[in-house]
């Protein structure tokens, strides 16, 4: 014959044993209150995403494709900006948008990853752009000019000229970047610049600066944004802080 048995617990043991599943309770509150909230899924407002019309305008298939397996490819066809005609390119970041537009808007940490940037001393920054100096040297020729930078994330672009202020071994110079929202880890990347230099520079860095210097100046840029910011080119050093 089966027996039942009851088990009695004293009021003590009641209390305990509320206060300990209290205590649970909040505690699993109190972890999930610490966890940072999910990131929402699909693009951040203001950005276009990979399938926009313009996102690969200009572009034969067989670059998209290129582009889409990972390559950086440049252009053949000129692109017109600013009446001007820009040396462009497109290749895609392994980090999400915000990520690389974090990022590539502090301008002034380009000397820790271009091969003949020297410096870039950030000069004068406000709320959507900045004022940086490049110092470089090509085959023991020194060049440096100043950048404005603008910065417009409410759609993800960003520009840059020549400032008429300073004394510029460039001619002129201009260009642009457009980013996609590819997905959670890859933002489409749109390049365009256009350089010209003063007429005491050589020929060859002006090419140096413009078409031949291009394919790896963005290779080690996607490098350095794909690393999170930490890649450094070898032999780097930062500039000593002065007092």
């Amino acid at each position: 014959m089966m027996q039942l048995f009851k088990v009695a617990r004293r009021p003590g043991q009641v209390a305990a044993g509320l206060m300990i599943g209290l205590m649970s309770w909040f505690s699993v509150a109190e972890i999930l209150a610490a966890e940072p909230p999910a990131k929402p899924a699909g693009p951040p407002p203001g950005a276009m995403t990979d399938q926009d019309p313009s996102a690969y305008q200009g572009m034969s298939p067989e670059q998209i494709a290129r582009v889409k397996k990972g390559e950086i490819v440049i252009l053949d066809q000129p692109t017109s900006f600013e009446g001007r005609q820009l040396i462009t390119a497109a290749f895609f970041f392994n980090q999400d948008i915000d990520t690389v537009w974090n990022l590539m808007t502090q301008g002034w940490r380009q000397e820790e990853y271009l091969p003949r940037l020297e410096r870039s001393p950030l000069i004068k920054k406000w709320d959507g752009g900045d004022q940086i100096e490049f110092q470089l040297s090509v085959a023991g020729v020194e060049v440096k000019y100043r950048v404005i930078g603008t910065h417009e994330k409410s759609r993800y672009y960003c520009s840059w000229k020549l400032d008429p202020s300073f004394d510029n071994d460039m001619k002129e110079l201009s260009g642009f970047w457009q980013y996609y929202w590819g997905d959670e880890r890859h933002t489409l990347a749109r390049y365009g610049s256009y350089a010209e230099t003063t007429m005491w520079v050589p020929a060859f860095i002006r090419d140096y600066l413009t078409r031949r210097d291009l394919p790896e100046a963005l290779t080690v840029q996607r490098r350095w944004v794909d690393s999170g910011g930490t890649f450094r080119k070898p032999g780097y050093q930062p500039a000593e802080k002065k007092p």
